[in-house]
């Protein structure tokens, strides 16, 4: 197991893993934007992969502009094996710790989100603000890692 930057043929891999999480993030597959956004992710190298055996476990996405986690999934069959916690480490060691950091989650009290909200929590992470409803009409919350 280890992480790596995403390449682009790992696109179809990260469409599968987007199309997993579907029910729970919103429609993302067939979104032009969405789809855009992974290529630019890639050819900027700025989204991980967490891979065993070949396959693809988790892929994080990040934008060291605005220095915010964009987008984080695991496969459901993986999560609960630390594979997120390392693409998170991984996500903040190339943003700048010098900047508060942030990212869009689950809200607290949203079932679904509990392991996610658990992992930013021990990175440091504070809710910061009220992130709305996403695609899936689930609510959210806007964290903050002050360093």
């Amino acid at each position: 197991m280890f992480v790596r930057v995403v390449k682009m043929e790992d696109y179809n891999a990260w469409l599968d893993l987007a199309k997993e999480v579907e029910p729970i993030f919103g429609k993302m597959v067939d979104n032009i934007d969405f789809k855009n956004g992974i290529k630019d992710c890639i050819l900027n190298s700025s989204a991980f992969c967490v891979e065993n055996n070949n396959n693809i476990e988790g892929i994080i996405a990040v934008n060291k502009t605005i220095n915010e986690i964009l987008w984080l999934a695991v496969r459901e069959e993986s999560r609960g094996k630390g594979y997120g916690y390392q693409l998170v480490e991984r996500a903040l060691k190339f943003l700048d710790n010098k900047r508060p950091v942030f990212v869009q989650t689950f809200s607290p009290n949203i079932k679904v989100g509990e392991m996610a909200r658990k992992m930013y929590l021990k990175f440091g992470f504070m809710d910061y603000k009220d992130g709305g409803k996403n695609p899936a009409d689930i609510n959210t919350v806007i964290m903050r890692l002050e360093k």
